[in-house]
């Protein structure tokens, strides 16, 4: 088996079939990267991008060590031989048309890349997919991908799911190790990734999205290994019928059903999400809170009405909404006035925000021993400015309100977390949230995020916290065969 970390660190890269109208991007983002040899190979082009173009792999006249083939499927073996010839290490085939075709015809051509690989001695990406991201070595599939690393690692059989994630991610300040999309798995598959993640120093929070299975030897051991250094969240597609069918169409996947995922989940330690905004949400959590240490939350919000409703959303997800102690309700009256507001959890913070008591609001309720967390939710509405001045006030009131929130995370060790609230005011939407980005808190655009995640974080350090108090091995606990 060869170290994968040749697959994410090569020091060059020959994107085969590039031209002008072909994945071009693949040229112009390695090169903005600025870290790699590129090297284009295409009879037809002297030229893409910007880079001289070879007739074939081999008139490459320096070493090559990582490609990416862009040909016609039919076209794909007598590459693959080339980069044989070539001493290539790993190969990323981006082209589709095999097994995901559901024919004969495609899934043949598909095991014949992989027994030239076996022969050969490299290793294969996809096909179907659109490869690696990592931002440390240069290897990019889009353009301005960012060049800075961060904790998270992404394994995703989906290639237009990597690329939006990666996207998307920016918005919340998540930041990625490396992000690996391997589509039909012919060669690579998500165990493989899996196991080179786990011990990945770069690596300290690991997020999947997954089809099928294609090795599942020892894989249960290697997730209750790794959920027990790390937190792995994986979103399971496929496990409806229907999802199972579209997942054949998508990357030749067979699907298992969704009691037996769950199942697997439970006993692994997998954190399961069912949307790929939960990803990126738990991704968030992780980086920038610690799990909390119980079920409680403190809810601050300015209106009545979405205490209630909040009150229930956490009820739905396993939260406790508990009613502030006597001296925390005592304490906090002291500044809040009776009319039109609440001090028994959640809290109707408004008139703390306006009055310049923040700080004193955030330590009473962190100082609640049935307290393990706080959710603070912001309306953009409320801190829209219409003046210069406005917007010092704005500035002013986030200031105060990030430094209360630090305040909490350290003399009461108690992780907080931000909902701002999507808004027709955008431009102070997003300047809210990058306040308490920027001074490391997550945020979320909504309460059912930050209450899903926070929910998963607890449930996750309590998993951790048994399996370490527990010596015994533990029992399988459910039923069917592994997904496929």
């Amino acid at each position: 088996m060869m170290d994968l970390s040749q697959v994410f660190y090569p020091e060059s890269v020959a994107i085969v079939g590039a031209s002008d109208r072909n994945i071009r991007y693949y040229v112009e983002a390695m090169v903005e990267a600025g870290k790699l040899k590129v090297f284009v190979v295409n009879p037809n082009y002297e030229e893409v991008s910007g880079v001289k173009s070879y007739p074939s792999l081999t008139d490459v006249p320096e070493r090559v060590d990582y490609v990416v083939v862009a040909v016609p499927a039919a076209q794909t073996p007598s590459v693959l031989l080339e980069c044989a010839k070539k001493g290539v290490k790993v190969v990323h085939i981006f082209t589709s048309g095999f097994s995901e075709t559901g024919t004969a015809e495609g899934r043949a051509l598909e095991e014949k890349l992989a027994e030239i690989a076996r022969c050969s001695g490299f290793r294969i990406i996809g096909p179907n997919c659109m490869g690696v991201y990592c931002p440390e070595s240069g290897l990019r599939f889009v353009n301005d991908q960012p060049g800075e690393p961060g904790p998270v690692a992404f394994i995703s059989q989906s290639g237009g799911r990597a690329v939006n994630l990666v996207a998307n991610a920016r918005l919340r300040n998540v930041r990625f190790s490396k992000v690996v999309s391997y589509g039909n798995a012919c060669d690579l598959d998500f165990v493989d990734f899996l196991e080179y993640f786990k011990d990945d120093p770069k690596t300290s929070i690991i997020m999947g999205y997954v089809e099928g299975f294609k090795k599942t030897d020892g894989l249960l051991e290697l997730l209750k290994e790794t959920c027990m250094r790390k937190p792995v969240a994986i979103l399971k597609g496929g496990v409806s019928e229907e999802g199972a069918r579209a997942a054949a169409f998508h990357t030749g996947s067979l699907a298992g059903s969704a009691r037996v995922w769950d199942g697997v989940c439970k006993q692994t330690g997998v954190i399961q999400v069912e949307f790929f905004e939960d990803l990126l949400d738990l991704a968030a959590g992780f980086m920038y809170a610690k799990p909390p240490g119980g079920s409680g939350v403190a809810v601050m919000t300015n209106s009545g009405g979405s205490s209630v409703v909040y009150a229930d959303v956490c009820a739905k997800y396993g939260l406790r909404v508990p009613e502030f102690e006597e001296e925390t309700q005592r304490r906090l009256r002291s500044f809040i006035p009776v009319a039109g507001s609440s001090v028994k959890n959640p809290l109707d913070a408004w008139m703390a925000f306006a009055r310049g008591k923040m700080m004193e609001a955030l330590d009473a309720a962190a100082s609640d021993r049935n307290v393990h967390s706080i959710i603070i939710e912001l309306q953009p509405e409320n801190f829209h400015v219409y003046s210069r001045r406005a917007l010092d006030i704005r500035d002013e009131m986030a200031e105060i309100a990030i430094e209360s929130c630090r305040n909490v995370v350290k003399e009461h060790d108690k992780p907080v977390f931000i909902v701002v609230n999507s808004s027709y005011y955008h431009e102070t939407e997003r300047a809210m949230a990058k306040f308490f980005q920027d001074a490391g808190f997550p945020v979320f655009s909504s309460l059912q995020g930050a209450v899903k995640t926070i929910s998963k974080m607890y449930l996750y350090g309590r998993f951790k916290d048994a399996r370490e108090d527990d010596h015994q091995p533990p029992q399988d606990n459910y039923e069917g065969s592994f997904p496929d």
